[in-house]
């Protein structure tokens, strides 16, 4: 604008000075041009190069766009994850524990024939574990004899006491016997006392009611004597039972304490034998566990002096005995070998397996039995999925496909996985950068040509699209909409519907 009215006030200047004009230009002919004509020309020359100039300066601000046609295409659905390749089963090479490694032949992962060397170890060092072997077994060996020998016999004192008891008794029932029948014969001679008395007493009554003839007196003081015989005879055989009964009484009082005491004996002994066998018993129990766990240890000892043996005979060296792969090598030359774990095989007939993680929205997709193709280097096969396992915690899926049994030129260690869901062919199909979204939802920019008489001119319009997928690697998108010519795939900056660009050549 400022530039146009710079224009507009030339003629207003050129008015103030006419004889200056007159001067400058001649008068009109016929190959000349009038002043006012010429200042006319002038004007309209300085428009035109003001309208290319502002026409330059605007192109310049234009977006400078990209276009793309839409194509028929396949969208895929895929994932890839760095795999580890192992044996599906492994079992450890047994090693001399201890022993120094002076030569390491072989790596993990290594694929191995029978015969190959994977390790020499030290000779001096193996010939003194087998002899120090030896004596650990020889002393193992005495020491397994005294635990299983037979226990020497228990020595029972219920049995003596069983005995005492025994003769108690026996002399309880003969005291019993032999106390009562004195007891029998007191009481007999008392009856025979009384009945003496008896007799004598209705003697010395009858004597005395005699009247014809009268009894002397000397008939009723011998009648009276042999009373008093008789009552002091009744008297003494009373007291004898009496003491027959108390002798019985207290013999037999003391024959049942001697059975009491025996009773007691007897019990302490069974006790005593009792404690006496459970004792014996805990003891050969104990015996027993440590002469198994003994023969344990032996059975380990004996299994070592067979693999120093076979070693020595080998001149220390470690060969795989058939054909196989290194899946584990812990060993370190100059270094001793480890307790365990130091070697470890692929199993006779084990498969490889290919082992993988994926995140959570890829692994919901994955099911046992799809298929997996696995790369390592220059080898390449198909691998079947057996196991999808969900980690909760991380929120991932941890994979386990094995390898075909075909599958070769494959070792323990990483390869590539890779995995696709599906393949779906669309009609049309377009750079992801070419889609764009505001609030009225998916569209991408057509650009519409227009010509006037200061040349081409380029325009964005907006087409709505509908999105019906996108590639898992997110280049491109399958769309469905009525897209009339090519679109806007990138531009150097933001462009609206409605927008004037240049189109990049």
């Amino acid at each position: 604008m400022n530039l146009l009215k710079r224009v507009k006030s030339l003629p207003a200047r050129h008015t103030q000075s006419p004889a200056v004009l007159h001067e400058s230009h001649p008068q009109a002919g016929p190959g000349n041009l009038s002043g006012p004509s010429r200042y006319a020309l002038r004007f309209f020359a300085a428009m035109l190069v003001l309208t290319l100039v502002a026409r330059g300066v605007s192109g310049a601000a234009m977006p400078q766009v990209s276009l793309t046609a839409p194509s028929q295409g396949t969208i895929v659905q895929q994932a890839s994850a760095t795999a580890s390749i192992s044996a599906g089963e492994g079992e450890s090479l047994p090693l001399s524990a201890g022993i120094t490694v002076d030569v390491l032949y072989a790596s993990a992962g290594q694929t191995l024939k029978a015969g190959d060397a994977i390790a020499r170890l030290n000779l001096t060092e193996l010939q003194d574990a087998l002899d120090a072997a030896n004596v650990t077994l020889s002393q193992q060996q005495a020491e397994l004899a005294q635990l299983t020998a037979s226990p020497a016999s228990i020595t029972s004192t219920a049995d003596s006491a069983w005995q005492t008891l025994t003769r108690a008794q026996e002399d309880y029932a003969r005291t019993g016997d032999r106390t009562q029948a004195a007891v029998d014969e007191a009481d007999a001679a008392l009856t025979q006392a009384l009945q003496a008395q008896d007799e004598a007493a209705s003697r010395l009554e009858e004597l005395q009611t005699q009247t014809d003839p009268a009894a002397s007196e000397e008939e009723l003081a011998a009648a009276r004597q042999t009373l008093d015989e008789a009552q002091q005879a009744a008297e003494a055989a009373r007291q004898a039972l009496e003491n027959a009964q108390n002798s019985r009484e207290d013999e037999l009082l003391a024959a049942q304490r001697s059975i009491e005491d025996a009773e007691s004996a007897l019990a302490q002994a069974e006790a005593a034998d009792s404690q006496a066998r459970s004792s014996a018993a805990l003891t050969a129990q104990n015996n027993q566990a440590q002469a198994d766990a003994l023969q344990l240890e032996m059975e380990k000892n004996e299994e070592s002096i067979a693999l120093l043996t076979a070693c020595i005979q080998s001149g220390g060296l470690i060969c795989a005995e058939r054909d196989t792969q290194l899946l584990t090598c812990d060993l370190t030359e100059g270094q001793p070998c480890p307790e365990s774990g130091g070697l470890r095989l692929a199993k006779e007939g084990s498969e490889l397996v290919a082992q993988f993680t994926l995140p959570s929205g890829q692994g919901d997709e994955l099911s046992a039995g799809q298929a997996v193709i696995i790369t390592q280097g220059s080898a390449r096969t198909e691998a079947t999925v057996r196991t999808v396992t969900e980690d909760s915690e991380s929120v991932t899926f941890h994979v386990t496909a094995a390898l075909s049994e075909e599958a070769s030129g494959f070792r323990a260690g990483t390869a590539q996985a890779e995995l696709i869901f599906s393949r779906t062919s669309y009609s049309v199909c377009l750079p992801v950068s070419a889609i764009r979204q505001d609030t009225q939802g998916s569209f991408v920019l057509t650009v519409e040509e227009s010509r006037s008489t200061f040349g081409v001119r380029y325009t964005a319009q907006r087409v709505p699209v509908t999105v019906l997928e996108v590639g898992s690697d997110g280049q491109y998108a399958a769309v469905e909409g009525t897209i009339g010519g090519s679109v806007i795939s990138s531009s150097d900056r933001a462009v609206s519907p409605g927008a004037s660009v240049r189109v990049a050549q």
